[in-house]
């Protein structure tokens, strides 16, 4: 009895979010080996949206140690720098876990990676999924599979899935008091990932508004879209990350299809957001929302003014300051870079490294124009791009008035070499080991192309991709013969 009366607490903290002031700490300690990072970072949530990071340090043979009393609740995190993950662990206050594996890639970690120690039965179910999914070897990409094959590959994951759960969970090891509380965020997960799937299949295989609504009707619960506010579901990342966006888009674009004028409006998402949600997921999507606007929907300052307006009746409305803050400080923030990146404003400065070693600063280029390149090994789109850039080098190659520099963001130093060898560019590539310039140029969206004229000034800060052949080169001429 007692035992039952803790986890409804414990279950109702999570709910809530309120813990006692200083929870017991968290442990993480083992070896990477081979690791290419001396550093690993990990992220906690205090409120869902709100992320806090800790640093793990590693020594030359990979062993780390870290207790942190960062985290206040149960949680599922990742542990990750540039090419180097591990995803989906399940970390409490009080858990002392103890985790190896050869981090040599992304790959090896995940087929290598042992978990033990006090909270090691929370993480078998992830262990076991993916010694499974190792062992089967199956890479079918069920949003490119016909509906026949679409199910079959759901039925096919939720027996998996149900089976490895009532390994891992089924019976209670009875002293770690978040087991139960894994167990019930587990079981959404996967409940609300298939749900999210379903709604995937209407919007890749472009269901008109009536096969999408049959589709829906036949395949989705009708119980989990009757309660879709209800805020016990809220342990689920997959219900806030995945299924509540999907839900909206495919209300929206039902919308859409009865009346085609609503398309015009760019703020329609944000008002069906709030006629569809209530409470904490409300006030959570609309803020994810928001904050996906200001990065990637405010390019000038008529956007971002717009943006504000339309936001402002929502953000009154939060009921977590912290919502209201960080939006506002992230608009603060976006019209000061939209200042400094502006036309005829001086370039942001940087000092990196070559592939050869070399360091090379923006100055060095003064009286050239540059034209920089923002990628990574892993970008599909920026890789997309080489051969154009290619072109591109050919034609300029022999002409000292024009610099073409590569810089290479959110990627591991060994990942770049690999595809600088296997791409084999001849421009001049930098890598950018600490961020200096992915900050400096708020690049939240790779590949991004940026011209700088011959004194050193923007003049262009979302310039040409080199496959928009024409239109770049005009733009570099009218650069050189100015």
């Amino acid at each position: 009895m007692r035992r039952f009366i803790f986890l409804a607490l414990v279950m109702a903290m999570v709910a809530t979010n309120v813990w006692p002031q200083q929870p017991p700490p968290l442990v993480l300690q083992g070896q990477f080996a081979d690791c290419p990072e001396r550093e690993l970072y990990i992220f906690f949530q205090d409120i869902p949206g709100k992320g806090v990071v800790d640093t793990i340090r590693l020594d030359a043979e990979g062993r780390f140690y870290l207790k942190t009393h960062r985290i206040a609740r149960p949680q599922k995190t990742n542990i990750q720098r540039n090419q180097i993950q591990l995803n989906n662990l399940y970390v409490a206050p009080g858990y002392e876990l103890t985790i190896t594996g050869n981090a040599r890639d992304f790959g090896t970690l995940l087929k290598t990676a042992k978990i033990t120690g006090k909270g090691s039965e929370s993480n078998r179910y992830g262990q076991l999924l993916t010694a499974e999914r190792i062992a089967r070897n199956d890479s079918s990409e069920w949003y490119a599979l016909k509906e026949d094959d679409f199910f079959t590959y759901l039925q096919r994951e939720q027996q998996l899935t149900d089976s490895i759960y009532q390994v891992a969970f089924g019976s209670d090891p009875g002293d770690d008091p978040y087991f139960s509380c894994f167990a019930e965020m587990t079981r959404l997960d996967n409940l609300f990932l298939n749900a999210y799937m379903k709604f995937a299949f209407t919007q890749i295989n472009r269901l008109d508004a009536d096969s999408a609504r049959r589709f829906i009707a036949r395949h989705v619960d009708a119980r989990l879209l009757k309660d879709i506010n209800n805020e016990a579901c809220f342990v689920s990342d997959h219900y806030k990350e995945w299924f509540i966006p999907h839900y909206l888009e495919y209300l929206t674009e039902q919308d859409y299809r009865k009346d085609s004028t609503l398309r015009r409006d760019p703020f329609y998402s944000l008002k069906k957001t709030d006629a569809v949600l209530k409470g904490k997921i409300r006030d959570y999507t609309l803020f994810r929302k928001m904050l996906s606007r200001i990065r990637y929907s405010s390019d000038d300052f008529s956007q971002l003014n717009k943006n504000r307006e339309a936001f402002r009746p929502y953000l009154a409305s939060f009921g977590q300051p912290y919502y209201k803050e960080t939006v506002q400080d992230e608009l603060a923030q976006k019209e000061q870079s939209l200042y400094r990146t502006q036309k005829g404003q001086p370039a942001p400065a940087f000092t990196l490294l070559s592939d050869a070693g070399e360091k090379y600063t923006l100055s060095d280029f003064k009286g050239r124009v540059v034209y920089l390149d923002f990628w990574a090994s892993w970008c599909g789109p920026c890789r997309a791009e080489v051969p154009a850039m290619k072109r591109l080098y050919e034609k300029y190659r022999d002409d000292e008035r024009l610099a073409i520099i590569g810089i290479d963001v959110k990627d591991g130093k060994e990942a770049w070499l690999n595809a600088l060898a296997k791409d084999t560019p001849l421009w001049l590539q930098l890598y950018d080991a600490r961020g200096e310039a992915d900050a400096a140029y708020n690049v939240v969206a790779i590949p991004r192309y940026v011209l700088i004229d011959k004194n050193g000034h923007i003049a262009d800060f979302h310039a040409p991709n080199p496959s928009d052949t024409e239109r770049l080169m005009a733009a570099i001429d009218k650069l050189l013969n100015e």
